[in-house]
């Protein structure tokens, strides 16, 4: 009897040991898939140039829309500028972060998608020629830039940081 009692002692060291090796292997596979910064940096500004550009195309002139009371068609450009924006953050949101910035790169996530949300009321309010209420939305809308800036401060983006000038 003792017998059995040791083989079934060897055999749950030997799971225990197996399920442990595991563990390790796995943790250590996820250590190595894990970006740098700059090597995370570097993957999103790729993906970021393009539509920051694209952006600033496409909202040429918004800011004098809005002067001039030409409402309709600063809407149809922020319309356009929330297509790309949001665009941008589905493509840069799935990529593997950096271990030790999870954290910092959540809290900027959250104030890209509540960009993207103030980018889709400022639209509608445009749309529907509500000028003062889309003041008050853009106000919020470059307040939540600046915040999503100081979140990634650290990272040094460029084309992945928020800059009004690119919004008309």
């Amino acid at each position: 009897m003792e017998k059995a009692a040791s083989g079934v002692s060897w055999r749950r060291s030997a799971v225990a040991l197996a399920v442990a090796s595991l563990a390790i292997a796995t943790g250590s596979a996820q250590a190595a898939e894990a970006p740098t910064r700059s090597e995370y940096v570097e993957r999103l500004e790729s993906v970021c140039k393009p539509d920051a550009e694209a952006t600033q195309r496409a909202m040429k002139g918004a800011r004098s829309d809005i002067k001039a009371e030409r409402l309709k068609v600063a809407a149809r450009k922020f319309a356009k500028a929330t297509r790309i924006f949001g665009s941008t953050v589905k493509k840069i949101s799935p990529v593997t972060r950096p271990t030790a910035d999870k954290k910092r790169l959540g809290k900027w996530f959250t104030d890209l998608r509540r960009q993207e949300s103030y980018l889709r009321q400022i639209t509608s309010q445009l749309r529907a020629e509500n000028a003062v209420k889309a003041q008050r939305l853009i106000a919020r809308f470059i307040h939540s830039g600046n915040l999503a800036n100081n979140a990634v401060l650290p990272f040094g983006f460029n084309y992945c940081s928020f800059k009004f000038s690119r919004y008309g």
